[in-house]
């Protein structure tokens, strides 16, 4: 990892590539970094933030500062608010009334922004109902107000601009702009996608790739796995697709020129791309090895033989401490994915909406490698005119 202004600067890119980091409007991570691509005569921007006035106004400063008057193509890399939620209104800047830029995205996750209320009210059913599985929450004791004037629902809502379809490009549909390519990469949620500048040799990974850390103190940089945000049994799903992200990744950072990933968030660019890939399957190596060695292993508990839930992992797994939505979602995942292939039983309880698990067999001690290395097939490549593998 390096400071993204040493590694642009290194590599001979800090003419074509700026960061602009702004308020995210989230609790955690409070800040995202936009990137802007300025290459030909053309200007690009990778995710905007949340449509809130003043970070509105931050990112207009900001481009303002990078004598940016007008976008050529807005990129988001999913449709998280944090990442898309202004799309409508930069895209939109220095333009007649009703033209924008053409906004790029997937056709998964769009409708937050063109029916952001009615989206996010579907999102906030979801985040209770997914609390409700980890074992956090009884789901019968929630009534519809708890959804309905929920504080984050009526606070993030609002966080999307409306834009309507029209301004919209699918790059899953081939409609995305010459010179880049965007590889599918589901697990934090469905609709992520990476995009790759193969010319400049720069990665654009939204919350795939994180890293954490302060500059000038090595001791502190690292990388997370993002909180799976796909609710319900499904979870298994998010699992899945994080594990094909990362064989997916793997395949394609051995096989492209990626000099530098630029995470959404942290203060760094990533130079070595292999090393996140190795920290990925260490990462999902260690959560299986916890469940299967030491929490089934615990002499003083009767796990092997009794119920259980994604939540009575956590205090055998140091990250959930740190990160106590983040890692129970992942453990939830792997244990629905578990359940999914016969080595666990999983039940949910109609009013409380609680899933429990149940050991049927133990699986073996290299599962989790073996899964981890499984051809990806062909990976799906989104360019110009159609998806390539």
């Amino acid at each position: 990892m390096q400071p993204f202004a040493e590694a642009l600067r290194e590599l001979g890119l800090d003419r074509e590539i700026a960061i602009l980091p702004v308020t995210s409007g989230y609790p955690s991570p409070k800040q995202v970094n936009l990137v802007l691509r300025r290459v030909g005569g053309l200007t690009f921007l990778f995710e905007a933030s949340a449509a809130k006035p003043d970070i509105v106004a931050e990112m207009e400063a900001e481009l303002d500062r990078h004598g940016v008057s007008r976008l050529d193509a807005l990129l988001v890399t999913h449709c998280h608010g944090d990442h898309a939620g202004s799309a409508g209104v930069l895209a939109a800047r220095s333009r007649p009334a009703g033209e924008r830029a053409p906004i790029y995205t997937t056709s998964v996750g769009y409708r937050f922004l063109t029916h952001p209320e009615a989206a996010f009210l579907q999102e906030t059913y979801e985040i209770f109902l997914a609390r409700s599985q980890f074992g956090f929450l009884d789901y019968s004791t929630l009534r519809a107000d708890d959804l309905h004037e929920h504080p984050i629902r009526k606070l993030f809502a609002r966080y999307f601009a409306r834009t309507p379809k029209r301004d919209l490009r699918f790059v899953d549909q081939g409609q995305i702009p010459d010179g880049i390519v965007a590889v599918p990469t589901p697990g934090h949620s469905n609709d992520c996608v990476l995009y790759h500048d193969p010319a400049l040799g720069i990665a654009v990974p939204g919350d795939t790739i994180l890293c954490t850390g302060a500059p000038g103190k090595p001791e502190t940089h690292g990388f997370v796995v993002p909180i799976f945000t796909v609710a319900g049994q499904t979870y298994s799903m998010a699992f899945e697709g994080y594990l094909l992200t990362i064989r997916r990744l793997r395949r394609y950072f051995r096989a492209h020129n990626v000099r530098a990933i630029l995470p959404p968030h942290g203060k760094f660019a990533i130079t070595e791309p292999m090393a996140w890939v190795r920290f990925a399957e260490g990462y999902f190596g260690n959560l299986f090895r916890a469940f299967r060695e030491d929490f089934l292993g615990d002499a003083q508990k009767a796990w092997k033989t009794s119920p259980f839930r994604a939540c009575d992992l956590s205090p055998y797994l140091p990250s959930a401490g740190s990160h106590p939505i983040s890692t129970p979602s992942h453990v939830f995942g792997m244990l629905c994915s578990l359940a999914d292939e016969g080595w666990l039983e999983l039940s949910e309880h109609p009013k409380t909406r609680q899933i429990s698990f149940r050991l049927l067999e133990l699986p073996p001690s290299d599962h989790m490698a073996r899964r981890l290395d499984e051809d990806p097939g062909p990976i799906p490549v989104y360019r110009t005119g159609r998806p390539l593998s």
